[in-house]
């Protein structure tokens, strides 16, 4: 019996031991194999991003290679319509459409740091142009990646389109023959020298941008009218009726006009150029440049010998205190028409704000106090920009200004929410705003003007 035990307990043990090691052995199997799986899909993995990324720079180098007879022919005819040859074969790169925006900050990135671009939308909001916190910067991205079909990028010197762009649809040749135009110019003119990327002169490089993108619109429209078809047609409307445009609808005023007026208003420039002095009138533009939205929008201001130049407003040493102004800029006769005409009829807006010659405005204490002097053509011009500027005060602050007196030197409004104070000088036809949140800042501008040695163009 013991030996029939100890041939049990063997046999028992020894199917422990085998099973043990079976199972021991299926266990380490087991983890080898899951470790090897783990590796290989590891390398699987490794390998389709390879893949991917050599498929990705296949299509990329398709996608650049399939329009090459197409961008001829377009480049071709821009070098024609606008007079002028390339000088070097263009550069083109593509981008996809899901990284529009991420190219859109980058490229604010590159000219704006966050605090500039507070700084900005604080100096728009005091002037009414803006809601206050408004979201500059973010709005903008939303904007330029909505309205983007392709780009010259003057800084990388390099056209981008999208990659799925063909040039077998009318829009995207016409887009293209728009960029081509940039990539003439800055061969020929350097577009970088313009005064495109100005912080503290948005009027004059708003006026810069209007030469440079009305040149482009004048020839893409005349492109368009060569290249018409009536299935061209059909497509330039499909685009048009298709294309997203909530950003731009939902955009404040002055947002949506500041972008559209550089194509429109350009456009009208330019053709004014042109029929003043031909094609030498237009390419010698580029190398003096407009100085002001007023000579784009009245282009005899920059015909005639010498042009009409705008008045210089020279505070000086613009710190005070030890406080340098959160912004400092021109607005502008464009800007100005905007303003006036939230609240006064757009018709009376444009006349008055056609008596513009200069401004400049100083933004502190976190957009709370304002200083906005401006230089008008005669008195009559001062006058009709006070009492237009009475109804955009008055619903904004819910406050009543009287108009100027006789004696035309100035008023103040005093309420629980702010100070205000306009004054007209009739020696020297200029205007000067005081927008402060108390009578402490208020008293802080007023020191600001009168610590001011007077100079030409200032108090």
């Amino acid at each position: 019996m013991a030996k029939k035990s100890s041939v049990f307990i063997a046999a028992v043990c020894g199917a422990l031991l085998v099973w043990s090691f079976g199972w021991g052995f299926s266990q380490r199997r087991a983890l080898i194999a899951k470790s090897f799986d783990d590796r290989r899909l590891a390398l699987l993995e490794t390998e389709n991003e390879r893949l991917r990324g050599v498929i990705a720079s296949q299509d990329k180098a398709k996608a650049l290679g399939e329009n090459n007879a197409g961008r001829g022919q377009i480049e071709r005819a821009v070098a024609e319509l606008r007079g002028m040859s390339f000088l070097h074969p263009v550069t083109y790169d593509v981008l996809t459409r899901a990284g529009i925006r991420q190219i859109v900050d980058e490229k604010l990135n590159e000219q704006f740091s966050e605090e500039e671009f507070k700084n900005i939308g604080l100096g728009l909001s005091a002037l009414g142009l803006l809601p206050r916190d408004y979201p500059l910067k973010q709005k903008y991205i939303e904007l330029l990646g909505e309205q983007i079909a392709a780009f010259y990028d003057q800084h990388q010197h390099k056209l981008f389109m999208f990659e799925d762009a063909s040039l077998s649809n009318a829009q995207n040749r016409i887009i293209l023959a728009h960029e081509l135009t940039h990539a003439l110019q800055d061969q020929h003119f350097d577009l970088l020298k313009m005064p495109i990327e100005l912080k503290n002169n948005d009027d004059r490089a708003l006026a810069a941008s209007a030469l440079i993108e009305g040149d482009a619109t004048l020839v893409m429209s005349q492109y368009m009218l060569q290249d018409l078809s009536l299935g061209g047609l059909t497509q330039n409307l499909s685009g048009a009726l298709s294309q997203n445009m909530k950003q731009l609808q939902d955009a404040p005023r002055y947002l949506r006009e500041m972008l559209i007026f550089p194509y429109l208003r350009g456009q009208e420039f330019c053709t004014a150029l042109l029929e003043g002095g031909g094609r030498a009138a237009l390419d010698a533009a580029f190398k003096n440049p407009p100085s002001s939205t007023s000579q784009v929008l009245h282009p005899e201001k920059f015909l005639t010998e010498p042009g009409e130049e705008p008045v210089e407003i020279d505070f000086g040493d613009t710190t005070l205190n030890g406080e340098k102004p959160l912004a400092d800029n021109v607005l502008g006769e464009a800007g100005i028409r905007i303003l006036l005409s939230e609240f006064n009829d757009p018709k009376k807006s444009e006349d008055i704000a056609s008596g513009w010659r200069g401004d400049r405005y100083l933004v502190f204490k976190n957009g709370d106090a304002l200083i906005w002097k401006t230089a008008w053509r005669d008195f009559k011009s001062a006058a009709a920009f006070c009492e237009a500027l009475r109804p955009g005060l008055e619903k904004r602050y819910g406050v009543k200004i009287e108009p100027l007196g006789s004696n035309q030197s100035g008023n103040s409004v005093r309420d629980s929410s702010r100070v205000l104070r306009v004054s007209l000088d009739p020696a020297t036809n200029q205007v000067v705003l005081l927008d402060a949140k108390d009578e402490q800042s208020l008293l802080f501008l007023v020191e600001f003007l009168k610590s001011r040695v007077s100079s030409p163009g200032s108090e």
